[in-house]
């Protein structure tokens, strides 16, 4: 199999990954991966605040990208906007209160997918994956 083939066949794999985990979440939380993935990074934030940009780099979109991710969380009141105080730039997403709560029972149902699809890999092949995240 060509390099090429190689790299289809994970982007393959990770799609199909991402919708199963999507439904599972969708089912659970009303949450997508997506969504649970800003929200997990939030969460792990000091303060469970981060600047939007910094959140994009996190999440591997554009700035412009994590404005439409979170524009139907803000309205669901699972993320808040804040300004940067001294910096009119900077924005910051925040977590709500029922955020956390959702963030922390959405956590059980990821976790519990991740298990489910990687559980059964041999280590080398997850550390293998972890090495490809960091190219």
């Amino acid at each position: 199999m060509s390099s090429l083939e190689h790299l289809l066949s994970i982007r393959r794999a990770v799609a199909l990954w991402e919708s199963r985990v999507d439904a599972e979440l969708g089912a659970c939380h009303g949450l997508s991966f997506s969504d649970f993935a800003a929200l997990h990074h939030l969460a792990e934030a000091p303060d469970e605040r981060l600047r939007r940009v910094d959140l994009a780099r996190r999440l591997a979109i554009t700035p412009s990208g994590v404005t439409r991710l979170l524009a139907p969380l803000e309205r669901r009141g699972i993320v808040a906007r804040e300004e940067g105080g001294h910096d009119a730039r900077a924005t910051y997403a925040v977590l709500t209160r029922s955020g956390k709560a959702l963030v922390k029972n959405a956590s059980a149902t990821a976790t519990a997918a991740a298990e489910a699809i990687l559980g059964a890999l041999p280590a080398r092949d997850r550390a293998a994956f972890e090495k490809l995240a960091t190219l």
